[in-house]
């Protein structure tokens, strides 16, 4: 469960969920981007798989979604319980550098400021650190990722990171470069070329070298709601 506390690093989370993720021996990751104010799919798939997780990772062009998700969790038990102990968001270009986000009165302990309202801080880029691992979580349009994936996996090179996380294409993308895997979740609400809507996970193990990525299709119910197809492939 987050404790929806926002750390000097960026992430959300409290100081010993950050810790315990970096030194835990193994670890599922969530990973979501490019929302694009589709809030329901957003949150049902928090609600589905954050609990199945130990990090969730929102590569950006989504961020209100992520906020009202945060306000709404505030209020409500079971959103809390849903959203994975430590929370990495990066600024799409679709995005702001910072949100006012209501997440309760002053003098609650798990409110990270003294005024009603807080301003969530959303960097351009994010280091996450999990299971021996380190990854680069970035949206991807300053690295030029639907030109390229040089830039991106070369800066991932020069911060020592294992992995780099990226959005932007709205498609989804795995592929191991030199020893970083550059993983793109796709789009859950906006898909584009011949992709399905998706997100991904990713499992770690401090033993092994080999991170392992799962793709989820997301269907909309007849019913109403989404439905998740088991993962469609690793790539």
């Amino acid at each position: 469960m987050n404790t929806l506390i926002q750390q000097e690093s960026g992430l959300l989370g409290s100081a010993e969920s950050v810790t315990a993720l970096a030194e835990t021996d193994s670890s599922r990751i969530l990973v979501v981007s490019d929302t694009h104010g589709h809030y329901p799919v957003f949150e049902a798939i928090v609600r589905e798989y954050g609990p199945r997780c130990d990090a969730l990772l929102f590569a950006g062009d989504g961020m209100w979604d992520l906020v009202e998700y945060v306000e709404n969790a505030h209020d409500s038990d079971r959103l809390k319980d849903a959203l994975p102990p430590v929370v990495a968001f990066v600024s799409g270009n679709g995005d702001g550098d910072q949100y006012r986000v209501r997440l309760g009165a002053s003098g609650d302990p798990e409110y990270p400021r003294e005024a009603p309202g807080c301003t969530l801080v959303v960097p351009s880029r994010q280091i996450v650190h999990a299971s021996g691992y380190s990854v680069l979580l970035t949206h991807g349009h300053r690295y030029s990722v639907d030109v390229s994936l040089e830039m991106l996996v070369d800066s991932a090179h020069a911060m020592k990171c294992d992995i780099a996380v990226f959005g932007h294409t709205h498609i989804p993308f795995a592929e191991t470069f030199t020893h970083i895997l550059a993983l793109n979740p796709g789009s859950p609400a906006r898909p584009r070329g011949k992709s399905e809507p998706s997100f991904a996970v990713i499992e770690l193990d401090a033993t092994s070298t080999e991170p392992v990525p799962s793709f989820y299709l997301v269907r909309e119910g007849l019913l109403g709601g989404f439905i998740f197809d088991e993962p469609i492939r690793e790539r």
